[in-house]
């Protein structure tokens, strides 16, 4: 697979690239590296950047950063998703800090696409930029910061109830309420606040909640939800 990639047939090479992310071998990366530093025809540098994703070798890093700068936006996003699935403590900081920088480009879709890597990627230290991406309206960040953020940050992001769309809002609840590190009191907490602009979204939300529970929600967090689940009445 790896000598195909030399093939003048532009099908061999896509065929021989997709072979390299199934097996996902370090031995490839360095392969593809140089294919991508070629400058390929766009689709294997969409197939290129993908497999360095699904094989995941530190030494991806640069490359991929690299290509978080293209002219495409397309590129950019499959750059920072591959990016993102890097997890070697070896590259950490570097790949933290080019998802940080990817929160402020030009396209909302690499935007939000950086956001939930930063979430992914367990950078707790990237709130404070996730808080200045969501107030620069980009919603997956309230993803990444139910992931990450502890019972200030649950608070911070309820503080926009009325303020923003509910939609925008409950995808990082349902983060914040389904962590098993996250405390029975923040998350009743959180409850109490859904309660305040109760309405049919929020029945919904409970409703859903309840029924596909997670290790991470306790018998206690239930019982309050269905409360509050029982004091809303249905939509007309």
């Amino acid at each position: 697979a790896i000598a195909s990639l030399q093939d003048s047939d532009l099908v061999t090479v896509l065929n021989a690239i997709q072979q390299l992310a199934e097996f996902a071998d370090a031995r490839a990366a360095q392969p593809l590296i140089r294919l991508l530093r070629a400058g390929p025809p766009d689709d294997v540098t969409h197939q290129a950047i993908q497999a360095l994703g699904a094989i995941s070798d530190p030494d991806s890093v640069d490359v991929l950063i690299e290509y978080m700068r293209h002219r495409r936006a397309r590129v950019r996003r499959l750059a920072v998703q591959s990016i993102a699935m890097i997890t070697s403590t070896r590259v950490a900081d570097k790949v933290n800090e080019a998802l940080r920088q990817a929160l402020r480009d030009s396209n909302d879709r690499v935007r939000g696409a950086a956001a939930m890597a930063l979430g992914e990627h367990g950078d707790r230290g990237a709130l404070e930029v996730l808080f200045l991406a969501w107030e620069r309206n980009v919603p997956e960040a309230a993803v990444a910061i139910g992931k990450l953020g502890g019972a200030p940050e649950a608070q911070r992001l309820a503080g926009f109830l009325g303020r923003r769309q509910l939609s925008e809002i409950l995808p990082g609840f349902d983060e914040f309420l389904r962590r098993s590190d996250f405390s029975d009191d923040a998350k009743i907490d959180l409850i109490h606040r859904l309660e305040e602009t109760a309405g049919p979204d929020v029945k919904r939300f409970l409703t859903n909640l309840v029924a596909s529970p997670t290790p991470g929600l306790s018998q206690k967090v239930k019982d309050e939800a269905q409360r509050v689940i029982r004091i809303i009445p249905d939509a007309i």
